[in-house]
This record gives C-alpha cells, structure tokens and sequence, in this order.
C-alpha cells in the first residue's frame, strides 16, 4: 500500500521484480504515484483509507498466488532474501508463513542501523489481520506454524534527517494516543515517566543504539521521546478532533482520514471531551 510514495516506489518496485504478481493499493496520491503506477506492470487500485487493516485486507483479496509477500512503498527486498523466499516457497513442507528480517537505518543525517524481524510472508490462505485501527496492522498469528527465513533482509528507507523524525513521531503518536483514548485508555505521570525511560533503555541497550556513539544517544532518545508524546496526549484533554492537528508529513494519516474507524459517533465524541 502506497501513499504519496513517489521518491520511494520506484525501488521498492525494483526490488519486487523476482515476485510472480505485484498489487499496489494506492490511497489516492497527489504527487505523481499514481501516474507512475501506470507505466508499470503491477496490478493497482485507488482507494480511500478507512485503516491500514482495510488496506492489507484488500490488497490481499487481490493477490491470485499462493504465497503473498507484505512490504511497504519504503521498503526494498535484498537479492539474497529475494532467493531465499523463491526457494522457501518452492518447498512442499513449507510452514505457514515465515518471519523476515529488517534493516532499519537511522536518518541519512546519522549513523546507524537496528535489526528486527517481522511475520510478512505467509500462505494466502493463511493472511488474517487483525481488525483495529492499529497503524501497524497486526497479523493474527493464532495456530500459524511460522519460522525465520534467510538470509537477506528488508531494507527499511531511512528518513531525510531528525528533523523528519522527530515530525513522525509527533504524527504517529498523535494517531495511536487518539485511537487508545477511543478505546477508554488513560494513564498518568508514573506511566508517563516510566514508559518514556523504559523506551530509551530498550532503544540504547536492546538495540544496540550504545555502538554508534552521540549518533546512538540521539535515536535513544528520539524513541523516548515517541513513547512521551504519545501519553502526553493521552493525559491531554482536546477540544477537537485530533485529525487536524496532524503536519501531513511523515508519519500522518491521508488527508480526510479518520484515526477511528466506526459506525457511530460516540468514540468520536469521547475524543472531542
């Protein structure tokens, strides 16, 4: 799924070339991604983002494979995982799906990477998502017989610099606190406090953010200071609809899209007390 995509899509398309069936979900762009999706060979559709479930969902409806691969506009499939999955998948004892690895890199401004894994390639059989608003649209992973695959990773596109960064943090955050408080979570300054210095020991020391110097220090403390504003806002009281407080950079919902999906208004409602 793509939106305003451009600077990245060319590679991310690139690096999908060894698959059989590429499909585009496009969420209406405005800067040329759309146009360019159709001087290429991939199956796409335009469609207007209700949640990232929706989105999965329905890419997933229109894959005709076996096998489908889950991979974001800004991320790029190595040769030597691109192998490995056409040999996994060839393979009749196959578990459901395989866990990949990821290789995130730190803005283009600083040095360093971290490396995580995620569950992105699976039977089509076997793709059920979650339903939440969850940016992240989880897998339901219940009963599935998964393993790791390599070698190779997903390279994940850094951003342009901090500045970029700290912009998707305030937007993502600002997402996820207005999803958790329609949901009726709240938290206080001991959680506050606590999740913020928690963040940044898991960043610095889990991840290994401590190799990489003051380069390291400021990641560390750039994730804290995600997991600060997003109980900020949760110990905030708006008096308006959070959507409009989004910058449209990195890390922001589609204009016009609603961070809660629903039938009524009521969690809505919830939001504007």
């Amino acid at each position: 799924m793509v939106y305003n995509g451009i600077e990245t899509i060319g590679s991310c398309l690139a690096g999908l070339a060894f698959c059989d069936e590429i499909v585009v979900v496009d969420d209406v762009s405005t800067d040329g991604t759309w146009e360019y999706l159709q001087t290429q060979k991939v199956k796409s559709v335009q469609h207007r983002h209700t949640s990232f479930t929706a989105q999965r969902r329905l890419a997933n409806s229109l894959a005709s494979g076996e096998w489908v691969l889950i991979i974001d506009a800004d991320e790029y499939v190595s040769p030597q995982l691109a192998r490995a999955i056409r040999r996994a998948i060839a393979d009749p004892q196959a578990p459901d799906g395989f866990y990949l690895t990821w290789k995130n890199l730190y803005p283009r401004t600083l040095r360093g990477e971290w490396h995580d894994r995620h569950a992105r390639l699976f039977r089509a059989e076997r793709c059920k998502w979650v339903d939440t608003d969850d940016p992240h649209s989880p897998m339901d992973l219940t009963g599935l017989r998964l393993e790791s695959l390599g070698p190779g990773y997903v390279e994940h596109a850094p951003l342009p610099n901090l500045a970029s960064c700290l912009r998707k943090s305030i937007n993502r955050s600002l997402i996820i606190s207005t999803q958790q408080r329609a949901a009726g979570r709240k938290v206080g300054a001991g959680k506050l406090l606590l999740s913020t210095c928690a963040r940044w020991l898991k960043v610095y020391f889990g991840q290994g953010a401590w190799r990489y110097g003051a380069d390291g220090f400021v990641m560390a403390s750039l994730w804290a200071f995600e997991a600060f504003t997003k109980n900020a806002f949760l110990i905030e009281r708006p008096q308006e609809h959070t959507e409009k407080w989004q910058d449209g950079g990195p890390g922001s919902y589609p204009s016009g899209a609603a961070f809660v999906s629903c039938t009524d208004t009521s969690s809505r409602d919830r939001e504007a007390l």
